[in-house]
């Protein structure tokens, strides 16, 4: 079966390597990684203000270090996350979760001030199961192994007319699926997300992420760390604002980092997430030989190899 998957992101990799391993013949047409490049690789399935277990979060994770332990060590940390509870709500509701999970483990304040010299005395949650991923080094090793089964890549914009020679056309575009009618149906939100890259200060020691409002994430340069995240509904621009960017993260990080002023802002990344009315990933036929994989919002690498799986099986019968 000759297919066409549109987008080079977390899914549309995932997706390429499960239909050439069920002997698809595959054709990746990708412009540069969309938002997944710019990923701060927080992996864990425990996101939201209360911590709740996401749905499909357990299969997310089995599938997903199933592919970064076939990419290889060099592109992720399992070294865990931690997430400061920031609220008096939080502390009740992550104290819950501590007691609901056995890879989470409730830490007083004392604790998480050791555990990251210059915070604030919060408590909060260790995710021993937290893995921070390295999204460019793990997309192109992904796509090394997509190659080596037989994968090609055209590295170009298409629409759908420009594909009749497929059986199946896959988008998975991510903020791109916004220019083709096809996905117009579905009824998507998209939302501009802004990132810091940052010298990382000479106290931070640790080997583990770090979560509050906003976030704290490993780069794979020791000298370096990722600051984030905005969730912009309006905006004037998709380009990267380093104003708005610096304004919104370190109010943010603030309220778990009080001495962010150490952090030396080297840049400023923005991509476009996508989501559904519902908040879950749509996976599916969306006409007789399209299909899409879109929606993850900021899950995609907690679902992609999940769903990758399950829309190939579909797609290949």
């Amino acid at each position: 079966m000759k297919l066409a998957v549109i987008g080079g992101g977390f899914s549309g990799l995932a997706l390429c390597y499960y239909l050439l391993k069920k002997g698809g013949e595959v054709t990746l047409f990708d412009r540069g990684g969309g938002a997944s490049k710019i990923a701060s690789g927080l992996l864990h399935p425990y996101p939201g203000e209360n911590g709740s277990l996401s749905w499909k979060g357990v299969e997310g994770m089995r599938e997903t270090r199933t592919l970064l332990e076939m990419v290889g060590p060099d592109v992720y940390k399992e070294t865990g996350i931690l997430r400061f509870a920031v609220s008096e709500k939080q502390r009740k509701v992550f104290k819950k979760r501590s007691e609901e999970h056995s890879d989470i483990e409730w830490w007083d304040k004392e604790k998480c001030h050791d555990f990251v010299p210059g915070s604030s005395y919060l408590p909060g949650i260790f995710i021993r199961s937290g893995i921070t991923v390295h999204a460019k080094a793990y997309l192109e090793g992904l796509w090394k192994i997509c190659e080596a089964l037989g994968g090609r890549r055209e590295e170009k914009s298409v629409v759908l007319d420009d594909l009749q020679g497929f059986d199946r056309v896959i988008l998975a575009a991510g903020g791109g699926i916004r220019s083709f009618a096809a996905a117009k149906k579905l009824d998507l939100r998209f939302t501009k997300g802004q990132l810091l890259v940052c010298k990382r200060p000479h106290y931070l020691k640790g080997e583990s992420s770090i979560t509050g409002k906003g976030y704290l994430a490993l780069s794979e340069r020791e000298d370096r760390c990722y600051l984030g995240s905005t969730y912009e509904r309006r905006h004037t621009t998709e380009e990267p604002c380093l104003g708005t960017a610096t304004d919104l993260i370190f109010n943010q990080i603030g309220q778990f980092i009080p001495s962010y002023g150490a952090f030396h802002v080297e840049g400023c990344l923005a991509e476009m997430r996508v989501s559904t009315k519902d908040r879950l990933p749509f996976i599916g036929k969306i006409d007789a030989n399209t299909y899409a994989m879109t929606g993850m919002g900021s899950r995609g690498l907690l679902y992609h190899a999940y769903f990758g799986k399950k829309l190939a099986e579909e797609v290949m019968g």
